[in-house]
């Protein structure tokens, strides 16, 4: 039978011999096998080279296994073992020492029981296995209270409180740690023998005050010829401040925490100790974050990531410290590429489990080449005695480099492939983010601009009524003030970003300036019912030199969303507190809250919550108010809760001054009126109007009033609450509310039998023809686009009002008749209007072509749509041909009105002009 690859396996069995012959002294020949094992033990100790170790270890444990020689044997395994958890390979640590356990067990060594145990748990410790760790430490704490020498049931308690430090128990921790320097003390232990609890104690323990007790003692015990247990102790030292608590640490922990750190790297340099240079950048660089040493910070980290990583975790740690980094510097293109590392290494890390047979082949594999230079080196030593040998591990180190260089050049062109596809990514997000930006600036702008024309040309119509005048040029103003305040925003994110932003202090008295700014949000509190409480211990007497304009739009900011945001007929709580040069103001409103996982993205630029996407926004004002707060050296912060609220608190530092202001007065009561009803008709339609802007309700209610009895909603749920009661002739709603916005609202009027065929208006400032369609799939009537027209909207209301008494007037007088086959007459309807618009331009189209088509008496046709609209079919066709036109205008789709009429089928200009004007309440020429 042929043996595949048999060259391989003879080269194989020629290596392994020649590599025994190397690793043993002559002298060692004829010696027991006892001292050979020592020997190799030792060797391996010796070797900086974690690999090169684990191969005199490997001989070692050969050879143990061929003599009764227990203790030499596990001594043997606990070496291999820590060269695996030296490289950071702690799951192949774990299964490399698991099998002895058993063979442990079975040779009753209680010593070997104890180190087997301890092993393990440290592995399964570091890979988070934590449970499993805990029951091995406590194992190996009950083996070494068998064991004559204290010295192991001290290390027993040790490892117990390095495993709590590790799991944040750091209560649990110090008590055994302190357990374990009782035993010390009982037998006079040495100094040196007492570093590792006092290391673990720098890190348990409460208070940062305290380290530095612990630390002159570890200090003190370590032996000043020892640089690499030094390195190792300024690591703890250093890392002990950082978990401490950071409400009670202060610049003077931190900085001694940085000391420690240099210390360690300077040490870590001298030796050539990377993973411990590695471990004092990365402290480093956190310490120096906490400082707002931002540069200084990211220096240390690249510093850090240019040495090897062997600790995944510890990689993720350090570029996840880089990318804030690199964040706060406004660098968010490394911030960015930083991330996607971050996020492929933490991919690598969750799907380690499933790759774990490439990586025992990989590894085996880096074996094999790393003990094939030491196997050279080994033979160099020995002045290269066998020709042969040396030109067989020439020819495998070519074919390994060969590959290598093919990895190599794949691998180069893969990390191309990669940063242009994080460019295209990085580019497309930021076009997201701009056309997302820009639609909601067009949309935001589209509500004032109705209520500042509207309320124009309202001032005009009371020019007789000063009253009314005034009121409507003052709801104008307000509006201007809007897109004012929107547009400077804008203007003020561009100057932070270039740096340009500065203060403009002046000597202010404090409660005034904020009675102010709070009793300037009265009358839009009153529109929607809300109460606002203002609470102050503010002397009138205290005067403070600020920059009184920032401070005024930060609480602005906040004000207006509390009423945004607030229930109608709910509370605002305003809360301001001077204490110790410190001013603290809380805004708290009881709506819906913010998510937990939202209440940091809030203060992010153009970042829009789950919330605040319903009601529109340009995404801006949070994130401005925040860097408002820190400009002034304060701080802007959230506490929410879904369903229950939120409080936005503000921290501002400030310098009291001289007064020179006197007899401040103060402002009126902020308890609201009622909303105003002018319900004085029992005669008339009943209007429900649903939109969330209080002066745009106002607004709308003062178009209609005269005409219509209107009651107001300020979301889609008081809406659905108002309909369990009320029964509305016509329904308008805006579609961007929180709570309930106007498409879900649509969505559960549908529901309910008595509401589901009220006319319904969508009016919105959102363009877009997805809207449209989406509105009209619900079953609306009509859509108006804000800003619009007066005329417009009370001629759309007026005709859906009259086909709606019309529909109504022909099912009671035509009962026997009515069809009972609701959905089949709907799908028919939808087939009748595609069929129309098909035929629009045609203006020959007929009643009996239409009614063919269908399969259908022109009198069945006439019944149904009748029952169903109210219309007959030619005023039917009339309703398509207007509403198409009336879009073809809107979207500027033709450029003459003759082109508009001749594509909906109507040659008479006259007769278009009519109709339209009597349809929208608008002459068609006045959309060209």
């Amino acid at each position: 039978m042929k043996i595949k690859n048999l060259p391989s396996i003879i080269c194989l069995l020629l290596f392994q011999t020649i590599w025994s012959q190397q690793l043993l002294p002559d002298s060692l020949t004829q010696k027991p096998v006892e001292e050979k094992i020592a020997f190799l033990q030792q060797e391996g100790q010796k070797h900086n080279n974690i690999d090169s170790s684990n191969v005199y270890f490997n001989e070692a444990l050969k050879l143990a296994k061929t003599c009764d020689c227990d203790s030499l044997y596990f001594r043997s395994v606990e070496y291999i073992s820590d060269t695996y958890y030296s490289q950071g390979n702690y799951k192949k640590a774990i299964a490399f020492i698991e099998p002895f356990l058993a063979q442990a067990k079975e040779s009753n060594s209680t010593i070997s029981l104890f180190r087997i145990h301890t092993h393990l748990a440290k592995n399964l410790m570091l890979s988070e296995q934590h449970d499993e760790a805990l029951k091995h430490y406590e194992s190996a704490l009950e083996f070494s209270k068998k064991i004559q020498n204290k010295i192991y049931l001290a290390d027993a308690y040790n490892n117990l409180g390095d495993m709590y430090n590790t799991t944040g128990l750091h209560k649990n921790a110090k008590k055994y740690l302190l357990l374990a320097l009782e035993v010390y003390n009982s037998i006079n232990a040495p100094e040196t023998e007492k570093l590792y609890t006092y290391k673990n104690l720098m890190q348990a323990i409460e208070n940062p005050e305290d380290i530095e007790e612990y630390a002159k003692k570890a200090l003190n015990s370590l032996h000043k010829s020892e640089p690499k247990e030094q390195a190792s102790f300024y690591l703890y030292e250093g890392d002990a401040y950082l978990s401490k608590n950071e409400e009670l640490l202060t610049p003077k922990h931190y900085k001694k925490s940085l000391q420690a750190f240099n210390k360690a790297i300077t040490i870590a340099d001298s030796l050539n100790l990377d993973i411990y240079k590695n471990f004092g950048l990365i402290g480093k660089g956190s310490v120096l974050l906490n400082l707002n040493r931002t540069s200084d910070a990211i220096a240390a980290l690249e510093n850090a990531k240019q040495l090897p990583q062997t600790i995944p975790q510890n990689e993720f740690y350090l570029l996840r410290k880089l990318a804030v980094a690199y964040e706060r510097n406004n660098n968010y293109k490394k911030a960015f590429i930083t991330s996607k590392e971050m996020f492929t290494l933490q991919d690598s890390i969750s799907h380690y489990q499933s790759k774990e047979k490439f990586a025992e082949f990989d590894a085996k594999f880096n074996l094999a080449e790393k003990d094939k230079e030491i196997a050279l080196q080994e033979l160099e030593i020995a002045k290269q005695r066998n020709a042969r040998n040396k030109w067989i591990f020439s020819s495998i180190g070519t074919l390994l480099l060969g590959l290598f260089i093919i990895l190599w050049l794949i691998t180069k062109q893969k990390r191309k492939k990669t940063l242009v596809q994080m460019k295209l990514e990085k580019e497309q997000e930021i076009n997201q983010l701009r056309t997302k930006f820009l639609g909601n600036i067009a949309h935001e702008i589209r509500t004032p601009l109705t209520l500042v024309s509207g309320n124009l040309n309202l001032a005009l119509e009371n020019l007789d009524n000063t009253t009314k005048a005034k009121k409507n040029l003052q709801v104008a103003l307000d509006n201007t003030k809007k897109i004012t305040d929107d547009a400077n925003e804008i203007l003020e994110l561009l100057k932070f970003e270039g740096h340009k932003m500065t203060l403009n202090k002046t000597a202010v008295p404090l409660r005034t300036s904020l009675e102010r700014i709070v009793f300037s949000f009265h009358s839009m509190a009153q529109i929607k019912a809300v109460e606002i409480s203002y609470n102050s211990n503010i002397a009138n007497t205290i005067f403070v030199n600020t920059d009184i304009g920032k401070i005024e739009k930060i609480i602005n900011n906040l004000l207006s969303n509390a009423i945004k945001y607030a229930p109608s007929n709910s509370k605002i709580i305003v809360n301001d507190v001077f204490n110790t040069d410190t001013l603290s103001v809380s805004v708290t409103d009881f709506g819906e809250g913010i998510k937990y996982d939202e209440q940091k993205k809030i203060f992010e630029r153009f970042y829009q919550s789950e919330n605040a996407s319903k009601v529109g926004g340009i995404g801006i004002g949070l994130a401005l108010s925040k860097e408002f707060s820190e400009l002034l050296n304060g701080n802007l912060t959230v506490d929410s809760k879904p369903g229950q609220g939120s409080t936005f608190a503000l921290k501002i530092p400030m310098q009291t001054t001289e007064n020179n202001i006197e007899n401040v007065t103060k402002p009126t009561s902020l308890i609201p009126q009622q909303f105003p009803n002018h319900n004085n008709s029992s005669i008339k339609e009943h209007i429900l109007i649903v939109e969330d802007n209080p002066q745009m309700a106002t607004y709308l209610k003062e178009l209609l009033e005269d005409i219509y009895h209107c009651d107001v909603a300020f979301n889609g749920e008081e809406a659905l609450n108002l309909l369990k009661t009320q029964t509305y002739s016509l329904i308008t709603s805006d579609i961007m509310m929180p709570k309930i916005d106007g498409f879900e609202l649509r969505e559960k009027i549908n529901t309910i039998e008595k509401h589901k065929y009220t006319p319904f208006i969508f009016i919105s400032a959102k363009t877009l023809e997805i809207d449209k369609i989406k509105g009209f799939s619900l079953g609306i009537a009509d859509y108006i686009v804000k800003p619009f027209n007066k005329n417009e909207l009370i001629a759309r209301i007026k005709n859906l009002l009259k086909n709606k008494a019309s529909r109504i007037k022909w099912q009671l007088e035509n009962t026997n008749q009515l069809s009972t086959t609701e959905s089949s007459d709907q799908k028919l309807l939808r087939k009748i209007e595609t069929y129309i618009v098909e035929n629009l331009d045609n203006d020959d189209f007929k009643i009996k072509e239409l009614a063919d088509y269908v399969g259908y008496s022109q009198r069945q046709l006439a019944r149904i749509m009748k029952q169903y609209t109210g219309m007959s079919p030619v005023k039917f066709i009339l309703e398509i041909r207007l509403q198409k036109a009336f879009t073809f205008l809107q979207n500027k789709t033709f450029f003459t009105l003759s082109e508009v009429r001749f594509a909906v089928g109507i040659s008479s200009s006259a007769y278009f002009n009519k109709k339209f004007k009597e349809r929208f309440g608008i002459a068609p020429a006045d959309l060209i």
